[in-house]
């Protein structure tokens, strides 16, 4: 028994779901989009921290969640092909898989336990919400508001290891930095950074490759 755990964006889904929702928000200027999308951008690449990044977009869309919701449902039924069928085969070989993220949690339960993952083994951004579905600020008691590592570092010690990261960022790359995983597999079939490359223990290019790599970590 191991533990996988997942980045969802760019990895599980062929898209930056945050991102996509952000610029469905009303009202967006071209200028907000772009600001959108080049503190995306700084944030994967690791040239801003993962929580200003998150809270300058946020600052920009405010989104609501019904946006959130609707997006969900659509992303659910295109995820990267092959993600479905290597989930349920890690599932039924005995090992744990987990999703963390940084997008937010709603958007990420509805696809991910419709991928076979667990609601409980789900991490991402927790929001608070008005009585209208408006986005009013972030559950400061969240760690993975703040980034990936501070999220999990309370979660590693109950994960069954070896644990192997997948990820296509340097959030993900981070959790190798931190120790949170033994082994880091750098997701590259939607984007590829050659500075999460480089630190990575090995690359996959498409979930059969993924699979493929699994099988030399996975005991």
């Amino acid at each position: 028994m191991a533990t996988v755990v997942f980045d969802f964006d760019s990895v599980l889904v062929p898209c930056e779901s945050l991102e996509v929702v952000l610029a469905r928000s009303e009202g967006l200027s071209d200028e907000d989009l772009a600001a959108i999308e080049d503190l995306t951008r700084q944030g994967m690449e690791g040239q801003i921290p993962f929580a200003e990044s998150l809270a300058r977009r946020l600052a920009i869309a405010r989104p609501d969640v019904g946006t959130l919701m609707a997006f969900g449902w659509h992303l659910a039924e295109r995820p990267t092909v092959g993600a479905r069928d290597l989930i349920r085969h890690l599932d039924e070989a005995g090992h744990h898989v987990w999703i963390v993220s940084g997008g937010f949690q709603e958007l990420l339960e509805s696809v991910g336990t419709r991928l076979g993952v667990p609601a409980e083994r789900i991490q991402g951004v927790r929001a608070r919400w008005d009585d209208d579905g408006l986005f009013l600020g972030l559950d400061e008691a969240c760690g993975f508001c703040r980034s990936k590592v501070e999220g999990l570092r309370d979660l590693a010690p109950t994960l069954p290891g070896p644990v192997i990261g997948v990820g296509d960022g340097a959030t993900d790359l981070a959790l190798r930095t931190a120790g949170l995983v033994d082994h880091f597999v750098a997701y590259t079939e939607h984007a590829r950074r050659e500075a999460v490359v480089a630190g990575a223990d090995a690359e996959a290019s498409s979930m059969a490759s993924l699979g493929e790599v699994l099988a030399t970590l996975l005991p």
